[in-house]
C-alpha cells in the first residue's frame, strides 16, 4: 500500500490485495471482480469466501472486491491476481462509456452471463462498486445505447451509425438487444471486429445470436479499441450493487427476471406484443435501493414494475401497486426499501405510479 502524499509524484494511493480468480479467461486491467460469497458448502465455515473472486453476477453483485491492477493472460484452472480495493484513489478502471473528469459516477456491469461483465458504465448509486472519474476519456468509437444497431440473421453482420475509426481487431460490446418469440436473441458479451465492409457495416468474428433469427435483430452496445480506461477513485461504504442490462422479449413477459438492488437498464428499440412486468419482491434491509431506467423506445406496450407487496407512493400515503409506462428513453423509477415497504423516491419521464 502506498499512503504517501505524492506517491512518488504520479502514482495513485492504492489499497491492494491478492485474491484467487478461479476462471480460465484472460483479465484486462481495470475490470471489476466480486467475492465468491457462496464458495464451498453453505453449512461450513470457509474463509475462502473472502479471498476468492469471480466475474460480477446476479448472485454476487452485493460483494464488490475491487479492480484488476494489471492484465493477466488466460490460465487454465485459475490464478492469483492483484486487485485495487474500495477506497483506492487514482487507479484505472475499464470503460464502456466516455467520461468527464469529476462528473457523475461509474458502476461495474453485472449480469447472468457475458464477457463484458466487470467493465464500468454510468451508475446512479454511490458506494462499493462505484467510482468517481478523475480523468476525461473518450473511450468509445461508436455506440447505440437506444437499440439503434441492427444485427443480420447471420449473427455477424452488424449495421451501426458509422464505422469511422473502427478497424479489424477492435471490440464490440453488446449489452443486450432484441429477443424474438421462439426465434433468435442477442447474446450479450464482447466480440471482435473481423472486418469493416462500408461506412455503416462491420463483420464480427463470431455470431452474437442464439437460436435462429427470423429477421435482423436490434441491439444495444458500443465499440472500442484495446482496453480503454480512466483514472478513478473507488468508493467505499454500502454496496452500490452494480448495473445490469435487461433485454425485454418481443412477446412480453409477465415475470421478467431482474437483479436485486442496483440499476436495471432496460434495452429499447423493440416492439412489445404485451407488457414486460417485473414482480418486485420485498427488500431485505432498510435502505436498499433499486432503479429501473429505460435506454430506448419501447413501442406498443410498456415495461412495468409490479410490487409483490404494495408500497408507498411519493406523496407518502397512497398505496403503490405498480409503476407503469416505462417506455421511452430516460423513463425511470427510483425506489428505496424502508424496512417494511418499498417507497418511490422519484420517477422520470412518462413513468407513473399507480
Amino acid at each position: 500500500m502506498n499512503g504517501s502524499l505524492n506517491a512518488h509524484e504520479k502514482l495513485g494511493n492504492r489499497i491492494p490485495a491478492w485474491v484467487w480468480y478461479g476462471g480460465s479467461d484472460a483479465i484486462k486491467k481495470g475490470e471489476a471482480f466480486n467475492y465468491n460469497t457462496d464458495y464451498g458448502t453453505a453449512t461450513a465455515a470457509d474463509a475462502r469466501r473472502g479471498s476468492k473472486v469471480e466475474r460480477p453476477s446476479l448472485d454476487n453483485n452485493g460483494a464488490f472486491a475491487g479492480v484488476a491492477e494489471r492484465d493477466y493472460r488466460a490460465v487454465s484452472g485459475g490464478q492469483l491476481i492483484e486487485i485495487n480495493c474500495p477506497g483506492s484513489k487514482g487507479v484505472e478502471i475499464a470503460l464502456v462509456v466516455d467520461t468527464t473528469i469529476n462528473t457523475g459516477i461509474l458502476t461495474f456491469i453485472a449480469g447472468s452471463t457475458g464477457s463484458h461483465r466487470g467493465r464500468f458504465y454510468t451508475g446512479k448509486y454511490l458506494g462499493r462498486g462505484s467510482a468517481i472519474p478523475r480523468q476525461t476519456k473518450t473511450a468509445v468509437l461508436e455506440s447505440s445505447m437506444t437499440g439503434g444497431w441492427s444485427l443480420a440473421t447471420d449473427g455477424v453482420t452488424l449495421t451501426v451509425s458509422s464505422t469511422t475509426g473502427i478497424s479489424a481487431g477492435d471490440t464490440v460490446v453488446l449489452v443486450g438487444g432484441e429477443v424474438e418469440d421462439g426465434g433468435g436473441s442477442i447474446v450479450a458479451g464482447k466480440y471482435t471486429v473481423s472486418s469493416v465492409t462500408d461506412s455503416t457495416t462491420l463483420v464480427l468474428s463470431s455470431s452474437a445470436i442464439s437460436g435462429t433469427a427470423g429477421a435482423a435483430l436490434t441491439c444495444t452496445g458500443a465499440c472500442y479499441t484495446g482496453n480503454p480506461r480512466c483514472l478513478a477513485d473507488l468508493l467505499d461504504g454500502s454496496e452500490s450493487m452494480g448495473v445490469e442490462f435487461i433485454s425485454p422479449p418481443n412477446a412480453g413477459d409477465g415475470g421478467q427476471d431482474y437483479m436485486v438492488g442496483g440499476v436495471s437498464y432496460v434495452c429499447g428499440g423493440v416492439t412489445l406484443a404485451a407488457d414486460v412486468d417485473v414482480d418486485l419482491a420485498q427488500g431485505t434491509l432498510p435502505g436498499e435501493t433499486k432503479a429501473f431506467i429505460c435506454l430506448g423506445t419501447l413501442t406498443t406496450n410498456d415495461f412495468t414494475v409490479d410490487l409483490v407487496t404494495n408500497g408507498i407512493q411519493m406523496d407518502g400515503s397512497s398505496a403503490l401497486a405498480e409503476i407503469n409506462a416505462i417506455d421511452a428513453a430516460a423513463d425511470a423509477a427510483y425506489l428505496e426499501f424502508g424496512g417494511a415497504l418499498w417507497h418511490t423516491q422519484d420517477t422520470v419521464g412518462g413513468a407513473t405510479e399507480a
